[in-house]
């Protein structure tokens, strides 16, 4: 008989006792979207093409790097080759040596390829801010995925750990038989709190308990019993987390690490996104761009055998 009383008040499945109302928790947003492993594919997607799109930003900002250094190296070649033409001609007055004319083909030829190079600058320097605002817009997707992955896999933990413990019939027996009393013990606590009784008109010191209820407006009984609900539930939450081992880690995702950002990967507004000029922007680059390639040319895993 006893046996079948304890299993009759187990908490239903989900921790929620049967014809209780959760009143304090709510179970995040996303939890009525989508489901885990859903959300999970989506950050995996995401950090797939974010590692694509950075990979190609990194080729891309490297190989302008190396044009820059090859332009100043031509743009001294040319400088030195023109001071030292100049010179030889000069001490051979005006006599045109054939190590004079080297010198001049010299300048001329870094001449050349310096301006070839600057105009490589030119359309490669609008493709590399165009893939690093894409490579920002993915990096941003992703990290509030991944936010979001956290707050429904913590949530359906939280669930799971209440629900084993829910399971454990005799615990749960043992709360059941005894949190009333404390509830109790509370609502006569606030009912005698003076100073919050006060607040509502009532002078806490004439009578014990719950009795004010009594003499109480409806407005200042549904206060007072909020007020109450507050404290039962603060209490019992305080007891509870009393018991539980805090791991101030932040909870790992194997699959889903985002690495930190890369030196030129920060857009240059600073990371403020901007609903109005980001597009704008990005227009304007097209206009200057020789080539723009498609979201599906950029996310394609080009390294891929």
């Amino acid at each position: 008989m006893e046996t079948a009383q304890l299993e009759a008040q187990a908490p239903a499945k989900g921790g929620k006792a049967p014809g209780r109302s959760l009143t304090y928790f709510d179970a995040p947003y996303i939890a009525s979207c989508i489901s885990e492993e859903d959300l999970r594919e989506n950050v995996e997607k995401g950090l797939k093409r974010y590692l694509t799109r950075r990979r190609k930003l990194t080729e891309v900002c490297n190989e302008l790097d190396r044009l820059k250094k090859t332009l100043s190296a031509l743009e001294q070649q040319g400088e030195e080759a023109d001071g030292e033409w100049k010179q030889s001609f000069l001490k051979g007055f005006g006599k045109q040596t054939k190590s004079m004319r080297d010198k001049v083909k010299q300048k001329t030829q870094a001449k050349l390829e310096a301006e070839q190079i600057k105009e490589m600058i030119e359309l490669l320097e609008p493709q590399a801010q165009w893939i690093k605002m894409y490579t920002y817009l993915a990096r941003n997707a992703l990290v509030d995925n991944k936010s979001r992955l956290i707050d429904l896999v913590t949530h359906n933990r939280l669930i799971e750990a209440v629900d084993e413990l829910s399971r454990n019939t005799e615990c749960m027996a043992k709360l059941g038989e005894v949190v009333k009393y404390l509830f109790e013990r509370i609502e006569t606590d606030t009912c005698n709190d003076h100073a919050y009784m006060a607040t509502l008109g009532i002078d806490a010191w004439k009578q014990k308990g719950a009795a004010y209820k009594a003499v109480m407006n409806y407005e200042d009984t549904a206060q007072l019993n909020r007020e109450v609900s507050r404290r039962q539930m603060s209490a019992l939450g305080d007891l509870f987390l009393s018991r539980i081992p805090v791991d101030h880690k932040r909870i790992k995702l194997p699959g889903t690490e985002i690495p930190e950002r890369l030196p030129f990967e920060d857009y240059k507004d600073g990371g403020y996104y901007s609903p109005i000029r980001f597009p704008r922007e990005l227009k304007e680059l097209e206009e200057k761009m020789g080539f723009v390639p498609s979201l599906d040319e950029l996310d394609s895993d080009d390294t891929a055998a």
